[in-house]
């Protein structure tokens, strides 16, 4: 496997929206601070230092080439207090030795002014507050000292440390402001996330940057537009019903006055489906309807639900893990779990509801031991109306409506529902839904 730097970087790099925009604002900060800190500290800093120093060894040159006229050392001592010199001489003295103790840095920029300009033997040293120069003289030792502030001020690395703690403030504001621009953004992605799930917190604020405010508007006719259409449909399909169970009724009633001959009975068994198809599409339509969500202890519902079902002859058996609380619509879910395990019922003798956490998933798996649905037609299933001919004949009860029901329900969670096959050899449904 070849390495891929571009590919580490990407890994490294932030995945929320605040954390790359601080990497944004960061990134021109710790380029401004470098160079600047180069071109200031390195290159000013140096050639200042260079010309310094050439600054105090000329003063040093000139004291002691006036020494070495014979001027009175008193005299000498005068002039050196205007280049801010302590001027000490010790007649026939000797030099420690010639050169210089090198523990710091600023010591090469005076040893090479020394070298180059001063034309006597000398010796150097340099602490913390004042250099010290020894030169040697025909007569003795020059010892001068001069504060260290003339050669390096402090100045110089305080200017560093002020622009770093002024790009760090800059950082700190610009975070404040950058959170406060991405809050609009964070309730929009969160308002659209829980409206998937088929949670309506109600209209978002319209707030922050033009973009962001068309944004959340946008959001807002959005939510308008699909609750109003949910709303018309279930109003025109409660219009519906009360346009077709009418005449269906009236119909049965008409029917069961009538001398049960054969073709009565072919009318009573027609009326009869027709009914059932009525009541199944209401049922399929109902899955759409608004429902708040509750909390609900999903091992405790469905029992629940498996018990409202002891009735039936199949054998359900439920697995789920303790605690897991999660949001949904109970009379919805259940609706949609009935259905599955009504199916079951219709075609096997055994089922079973597993229930497992997966990342910031819930999988909900419903297995028989029935026929099962053959590849070729899982995608067909889900149509309302739809029926398997093979093995969900009309003969089993329903109308094609229970996939379609469930499915429709589960999506409005903001969830999938998919089919496979059981390892008991039937169908297994999956039911997968954000924790």
């Amino acid at each position: 496997m070849t390495f891929n730097p571009l590919l580490l970087f990407k890994k490294i790099l932030p995945k929320s929206l605040l954390g790359r925009s601080l990497i944004i604002l960061i990134t021109p900060l710790i380029v401004v601070q470098v160079v600047l800190s180069y071109l200031f500290f390195d290159r000013h800093t140096e050639a200042i230092l260079h010309l310094l120093a050439k600054s105090i060894v000329a003063d040093v040159q000139t004291i002691a080439q006036l020494t070495s006229d014979n001027l009175p050392i008193e005299k000498v001592q005068e002039i050196a207090q205007n280049f801010e010199f302590d001027l000490q001489f010790q007649k026939e003295a000797k030099m420690p030795r010639h050169g210089a103790d090198k523990d710091r840095w600023l010591y090469q920029f005076m040893t090479d002014a020394l070298d180059e300009n001063l034309k006597f033997l000398y010796f150097l040293r340099i602490d913390n507050h004042n250099i010290y120069i020894d030169v040697a003289h025909p007569a003795g030792v020059l010892h001068i000292t001069t504060p260290r502030k003339r050669l390096y001020s402090r100045t110089t690395p305080l200017v560093i440390i002020w622009t770093t703690i002024s790009a760090a403030l800059l950082l700190i504001i610009s975070s404040i402001f950058m959170r406060n621009q991405l809050k609009p953004i964070i309730r929009l992605a969160n308002a659209s996330e829980n409206f998937g799930k088929g949670i309506d917190n109600g209209p978002i604020p319209a707030e922050g940057a033009t973009e962001v405010r068309r944004a959340g508007k946008a959001y807002n006719v959005m939510r308008e537009r699909i609750n109003r259409q949910l709303k018309e449909r279930m109003e025109m399909l409660a219009g519906v019903s009360h346009d077709l169970r009418t005449p269906l009724t009236r119909m049965k009633l008409q029917l069961a006055l009538m001398s049960p001959t054969e073709e009565v009975v072919d009318l009573q068994e027609d009326v009869e489906s027709m009914r059932l198809m009525v009541q199944g599409f209401l049922d399929f339509a109902r899955g759409s309807e608004h429902e708040a969500t509750q909390l609900v202890e999903l091992k405790s519902f469905l029992e629940d639900i498996i018990d409202d079902l002891s009735h039936l002859k199949i054998k359900i058996h439920l697995s789920s893990p303790e605690a897991i609380k999660i949001n949904l619509r109970k009379l919805s879910f259940n609706r949609c779990l009935t259905n599955l395990l009504l199916n079951s019922d219709r075609y096997g003798t055994e089922a079973s509801v597993a229930v497992e956490l997966q990342d910031k998933n819930i999988l909900i798996y419903v297995d028989d031991n029935g026929p099962g649905i053959s590849d070729k037609e899982i995608a067909n299933v889900f149509k309302p109306f739809y029926r398997v001919d093979e093995s969900r004949n009309a003969e089993t009860g329903g109308v094609g409506l229970g996939l379609s029901i469930a499915r429709d329900v589960i999506l409005s969670h903001g969830g999938a529902l998919t089919l496979g096959k059981s390892p008991s050899g039937g169908l297994r449904v999956v039911i997968k839904i954000p924790f």
